[in-house]
């Protein structure tokens, strides 16, 4: 019994200790963009009103955590295959959460109750610290 339970310990503390580097950014994106530019696609066609709100929330974003920004027009597809190959690191276009791209992008939390904007899939520092700063802006 005291055998299983020394195991039980040694599993937990394996666990605590696995954890502590969360969140995990496997293509450094946080780093990446705060060593050089966050780079942030638009799609093109999209709601004037609704893009100007959304790059001006990232704009905030990225001066929060000391980042330069880099714009990037193009057409919705394109912007999504540059973010599967992590040439990107944010996408916006007024997105809403049932997008039909949600099997190839990552998600944040929506800003507004109902748009997300679009990062590359995966578990990463950035996503972390983006939902961090758009929950403080909710509170606003």
């Amino acid at each position: 019994m005291l055998k299983f339970l020394r195991f039980g310990i040694l599993l937990l503390c394996v666990f605590f200790f696995s954890a502590c580097n969360f969140p995990k950014d496997p293509k450094n994106s946080y780093e990446k963009a705060k060593k050089s530019f966050l780079r942030v696609g638009v799609v093109s066609k999209t709601d004037s009103i609704q893009t100007s709100f959304e790059k001006n929330l990232i704009q905030n974003f990225a001066e929060q955590e000391n980042m330069q920004t880099q714009f990037i027009t193009d057409n919705e597809t394109e912007l999504v295959k540059k973010l599967e190959k992590y040439q990107l690191d944010v996408v916006l276009g007024g997105f809403k959460k049932k997008s039909n791209w949600k099997s190839k992008v990552g998600m944040t939390k929506p800003y507004d109750s109902i748009h997300v904007f679009f990062i590359p899939r995966g578990e990463n520092r950035l996503l972390f610290h983006l939902e961090n700063f758009i929950h403080k802006h909710k509170k606003q």
